[in-house]
């Protein structure tokens, strides 16, 4: 393997050598090579191909020649109505025939065919060179067979090696006359015959009519060999949905679409001598991964009406129900909290149940259920359980009795309405019969809930009724509000964009922050040994405050250029003497003898920070 990749590497760079040395011997002019540094411009657009089937793949190429750019990305025409966009590229080439050279760029949009007929593609313009060059319609054919010969011509690529028998994606009902409200599962299995290395959906159905549920499927998905029209694949199911018509009528599943990436061996017609030796590495040895396109077949459905008579109330489900109910615990104290548990099991869509209607005694005070369900794939439907648990506290002593939940559903074994119950349910209910008002009935101990609910037992305070709303500082502030923050943050949206789009008041704005960091290390310095480096670091913190607040460039600034600038920027004289002065100091300390230290360096600073103070304040925008 090294040896056929040094072999791959020195053909490579012999190609390249020899090109270069081609190039150079070509004449070239003043600005490029002769008769080609100035070329006309067309642009055309065509298909590839022509016709194609229903499920493949074809490219609308825009080519170019004498550019290898364009101004801008041409306006496509929508061909949403029978196709669906999958992506694009681009390809440059550069010709050189008799001392003329030609480049040329190639724009490709890939696109799904899926819908059969024959459609025109508008035309469109292409921005190049600031002109705009307009194109020709062109008209493509969509057939429900492919072509014999599919994907001829530029663009087509490695598609043709992969025949639709070869790669085909099944769409399979478990039904195909249902009912309103009748679970039913659509399958969506993969054929190949080719190695397939990954896949992804193009395009997904539109399920108007149905409620839906996904069914989940194994994280490695379970590849089977099977025989199909007398030929064997590998095939695997890569979606699973579960389908509930909610409306009778004739329905229609539209194709799912999925790109699959396949690795392939090149079919080259050794047209470059070289071309078998550079595709050693990534072709002939390994293959190359193409993408293929393909769409499932439509599922025809024909949906029908459940037949009257309906029960009421009705759970909406179509399969069978069992109900089932339990009280925990089943004997309590008055005025003591127990569980009613509603379980509904089953095959349908149990999702649809409403909330059970609990005719319950007068002295019952029941709360809002908690509901909880479990549904999962059985054969060709749903199964599942549903249920609701309710608290209930009864109010008065004896033997009482909670009655029974009912619900209808449709029995799609019988082809009938069946009823499903949980049966009465008895409860013990211990304590003394009282008088007055704990022995209300439920609504009366809701009133009397809201009453105690106002009763006030602290000393009241009163409060004057006529005083207006608008009087109060809270109303103001409540309604002034909205309006400050709404101020304060298009003055710091405004203040920001500022620092991003002007490198002047940017400069200015940091100018302070940036002087201050550089005074505090200059304070540093002053208790140091080498007072150098302090007037070094003061003089490197003055220039540098000045230069931001004038947006003048820091390095290579002279004395002249700082005096000319703080006074046109209106310093006064007398701030300006300071500044050179200061200056001056510290470049005359940067070089004198080393002093003893006796503190003149902190009442050097101290001065130098009076100054700027007195700078930002006379410069301050």
């Amino acid at each position: 393997m090294t040896v056929a990749r040094g072999l791959i590497r020195g053909a490579r760079a012999t190609v390249v050598v020899a090109t270069l040395l081609f190039a150079l011997s070509v004449p070239v002019g003043p600005s490029g090579p002769s008769e080609g540094a100035a070329q006309d411009i067309t642009v055309r657009a065509f298909l590839t191909p022509g016709t194609v089937g229903v499920g493949r793949v074809f490219v609308l190429n825009v080519e170019v020649i004498g550019s290898q750019s364009v101004d801008a990305e041409p306006q496509l025409p929508d061909l949403a109505g029978f196709s669906a966009y999958m992506g694009s590229g681009s390809s440059t080439s550069m010709q050189i025939i008799n001392n003329r050279t030609t480049v040329s760029l190639t724009l490709q949009y890939r696109y799904q065919a899926l819908q059969e007929g024959t459609f025109e593609v508008p035309g469109f313009t292409v921005p190049v060179g600031g002109e705009s060059y307009p194109t020709e319609p062109l008209t493509l054919t969509v057939s429900s067979e492919p072509p014999p010969d599919p994907q001829q011509g530029p663009g087509a690529g490695d598609q043709t090696i992969i025949a639709p028998e070869d790669l085909f994606v099944s769409a399979e009902a478990s039904g195909s006359r249902i009912r309103e409200g009748e679970p039913f599962v659509v399958e969506y299995r993969l054929f190949t015959r080719v190695n397939v290395t990954s896949y992804g959906f193009t395009s997904l159905p539109e399920l108007e009519g149905f409620w839906v549920e996904e069914l989940p499927l194994p994280e490695q998905l379970e590849v089977e060999q099977v025989v199909r029209d007398g030929q064997q694949y590998t095939s695997a199911v890569v979606r699973r949905l579960a389908l509930v018509p909610t409306g009778p009528g004739e329905r229609t599943l539209d194709p799912l679409g999925i790109e699959a990436q396949v690795r392939v061996q090149r079919r080259t017609r050794m047209l470059d001598p070289f071309e078998s030796i550079f595709d050693l590495d990534r072709s002939s040895l390994f293959g190359s991964v193409v993408p293929a396109t393909v769409v499932s077949n439509p599922i025809q459905l024909q949906v029908e009406p459940l037949p009257p008579g309906q029960p009421e109330p009705f759970s909406g489900v179509v399969g069978n129900l069992a109900l089932a109910a339990t009280l925990t615990p089943d004997s309590v104290h008055t005025d003591e909290a127990f569980t009613l548990t509603v379980t509904a099991t089953g095959q349908g869509n149990l999702r649809a149940i409403p909330e059970p209607a609990l005719e319950l005694p007068e002295d019952f005070e029941a709360y809002p259920p908690e509901v909880s369900e479990s549904i999962q794939r059985s054969g060709a439907g749903l199964r599942g359980t549903k249920s609701w648990e309710y608290v209930l506290i009864p109010r008065a002593p004896g033997n009482r009795s909670v009655p029974p939940v009912t619900f209808g559903y449709f029995d799609t074994d019988a082809n009938a309405y069946r009823t499903a119950s949980t049966g009465p349910m008895d409860l013990l209910v211990s304590g003394e019969v009282q008088e007055g008002p704990s022995a209300l009935v439920r609504g009366g101990v809701a009133s009397l809930r809201e009453d105690i609910r106002f009763i006030h037992l602290g000393p009241t305070r009163l409060t004057q009724t006529s005083r207006s709303l608008f009087g109060g500082f809270g109303f103001w502030a409540v309604l002034l509000l909205p309006m400050v923050a709404v101020l304060g943050a298009a003055g710091f949206r405004f203040h920001q964009d500022r620092l991003e789009g002007d490198p002047a008041y940017a400069r200015r704005r940091r100018a302070g922050r940036v002087a201050h960091a550089r005074l505090a290390e200059a304070k540093r310095m002053a208790t140091g040994d080498d007072p150098r480096a302090f007037y070094a670091e003061v003089a490197r913190a003055l220039r540098g405050f000045v230069a931001d607040k004038l947006d003048m460039a820091e390095a290579g600034m002279q004395e002249r250029d700082l005096d000319v600038g703080l006074r046109n920027d209106g310093v006064p004289e007398k701030v300006v003497q300071e500044v050179m002065e200061c200056l001056s100091r510290c470049d005359l300390q940067r070089f004198a003898p080393e002093t003893d230290g006796s503190g003149e360096e902190k009442r050097f600073l101290e001065k130098v920070s009076g100054l700027m103070t007195e700078l930002n304040r006379r410069m301050g925008r």
